[in-house]
């Protein structure tokens, strides 16, 4: 039976649907195909995609990105912090390097700076205002007169007509007819009785020049000598614009000194700008004066100490050649005020002055050589003044350094002065320590000031010795009164009638100074011009309270030709 209904399954057909009514085999439980769960399952997954998006992969900028931000805050908490610690000492070694090396570079920007930069600065971090700058300024109102007798005009009013009216031209001091003045002269009255004025080169404009000739005891001659002598230096002028002691022309007698032109060019120059005549003035020295200076700015040799404007100086003349220089670009300065590079490097000069000072307050032939020597000294003082005139701040410590050095060569407390030491009765040294005494600032009233410029009128003008005349021909035009006026009257004379009038020598003066050798011609020419401008080149010092010039009614008269 077994065997009858396995042959009965075996006949029937496969796939074929179960008869009717024939019972079904019941399936065994669990007994699914594999392959028709996974298809299940596929599909379904494909749904789910479709229904939702997908996630895309991040660029690699962005991931490159975010590592780097993970880096860095990890550096920050955990290797910065442990790094530190394990350097500190030498972290702590750089730093205080560091703020040793800071303070020395100050302290070396403090040193090298210049003294007005330097206080501006200090004003700045402190927060100081100087009173001068505190204070407020002072509008003075201009009031046009009606007339130009009005009396109550003051001296910057008359200046300023002076100025308009140019009057008789300066050349014609040339002509042996003696001309009058616009302006008379005893209404032109001084600044003030101070030191240092700001129209110190006032007397140096066309008007102030012809005010003062008659005002100080010029005269035409005495003018028309001035001009013979620039005309002179003029046509010995060498083509780079420079000066040289040893070439005079046919004139004869060079001095000794071949190489130290900057010196003959400082001289040769202070004589046309004591005149007024400048680079930019317009006139018959102009080109003179525009090729000289241009030389000599560039002789100077710029450093860190200033300008050193001593060249190629010969023997002891070193100091003294730079402070001629520094006298002639200071004035030059002062006369064009515009001329900024002028007007730096005589800035840069005057600091090789004050850095160059000895411990004794005074300068000799080498910068800070001591003892110092009061003529070397007088050469560093008129080239310090000059540049204060003209606007230049100097070092209020320099100044009171070189008193120190006058009273330690002074005699009978300041009459007299001695070459290094305290010496009596020296003219020469004692010229030059009174001219020094006054731009210092001693009054008028000063007994030893009297005293050491009567001593002076005592001894007079000196037939030879040119080197004394030049300063004590200031010191007597400073004073003013009678002294000066029998001073003026042997000293101007004398330098007109010695000059020589004819030849190739003309405008020039021949050698009698004892120390003239080494500068010869162009040495005693300079300086004899310098005394005969002494009129105008430096106003004076110290204010003349004559009665008859504070009461003079006389009206501003109109010239006669």
């Amino acid at each position: 039976m077994t065997h009858g209904s396995k042959s009965q399954e075996q006949d029937q057909p496969t796939g074929l649907p179960p008869l009717p009514g024939a019972a079904q085999p019941s399936a065994a439980p669990f007994e699914v195909s594999v392959p028709e769960v996974a298809a299940q399952k596929s599909v379904l997954q494909k749904i789910e995609q479709r229904g939702r998006p997908r996630r895309r992969k991040p660029p690699a900028w962005a991931t490159k990105v975010a590592n780097s931000v993970i880096a860095t805050k990890q550096f920050l908490r955990e290797k910065l912090p442990n790094s530190i610690l394990r350097r500190r000492r030498e972290l702590m070694t750089a730093a205080v390097s560091f703020l040793i090396h800071l303070g020395g570079a100050l302290l070396l920007t403090l040193f090298l700076l210049p003294h007005e930069s330097r206080d501006s600065m200090f004003a700045i971090i402190s927060g100081r205002v100087d009173e001068e700058l505190a204070d407020p300024l002072e509008v003075v109102e201009i009031v046009q007169p009606e007339k130009l007798t009005d009396l109550d005009l003051d001296s910057t009013m008359k200046q300023m007509v002076a100025e308009l009216d140019k009057g008789t031209n300066r050349d014609q001091f040339d002509s042996p007819q003696d001309t009058e003045l616009r302006i008379p002269l005893d209404k032109i009255m001084e600044l003030g009785d101070i030191a240092v004025l700001k129209g110190d080169f006032g007397g140096r404009s066309d008007a102030g020049r012809r005010a003062a000739v008659k005002k100080y005891g010029g005269t035409a001659e005495s003018e028309k000598s001035v001009n013979l002598g620039l005309t002179w230096l003029q046509k010995i002028q060498r083509a780079d614009g420079s000066w040289s002691f040893g070439e005079v022309g046919e004139a004869g007698s060079p001095g000794s000194m071949q190489t130290t032109d900057v010196g003959a060019t400082a001289l040769a120059l202070l004589c046309m700008l004591g005149g007024g005549h400048t680079h930019q003035t317009p006139g018959q020295y102009q080109e003179t004066v525009t090729k000289g200076l241009a030389w000599l700015m560039k002789s100077g040799i710029r450093s860190a100490a200033g300008a050193d404007m001593r060249g190629a100086h010969q023997a002891n003349s070193g100091m003294y050649v730079q402070g001629l220089a520094t006298i002639c670009l200071s004035e030059a300065a002062a006369l064009e005020p515009k001329d900024r590079e002028l007007r730096r490097i005589a800035l840069e000069a005057v600091r090789f002055i004050e850095k160059s000072q000895g411990s004794d307050g005074g300068w000799r032939y080498q910068p800070r050589e001591i003892p110092g020597d009061t003529s070397v000294v007088g050469w560093q003082v008129m080239a310090l003044q000059s540049a204060k005139a003209g606007g230049i701040s100097v070092s209020p410590s320099t100044f009171s350094d070189v008193k120190l050095f006058l009273n330690s060569v002074a005699a009978d407390d300041g009459v007299y002065y001695g070459y290094t030491t305290s010496e009596k009765g020296r003219p020469t040294t004692t010229a030059v320590g009174l001219l020094c005494r006054m731009y210092l600032g001693w009054k008028r009233e000063k007994p030893q000031l009297q005293k050491g410029v009567e001593f002076l009128s005592s001894v007079g003008p000196s037939k030879e010795d040119i080197y004394f005349n030049y300063y004590a021909t200031q010191v007597l035009h400073h004073w003013d009164g009678e002294l000066w006026d029998k001073w003026n009257t042997q000293m101007r004379e004398q330098l007109v009638g010695t000059q020589i009038k004819e030849g190739p020598g003309a405008g020039s003066w021949n050698v009698t100074d004892p120390h003239g050798n080494a500068g010869g011609r162009i040495y005693q020419t300079a300086l004899s011009l310098l005394t005969l401008e002494v009129y105008y080149r430096h106003l004076p010092i110290y204010r003349r309270f004559d009665a008859a010039e504070t009461k003079a009614k006389d009206s501003v008269s109109v010239a006669k030709p």
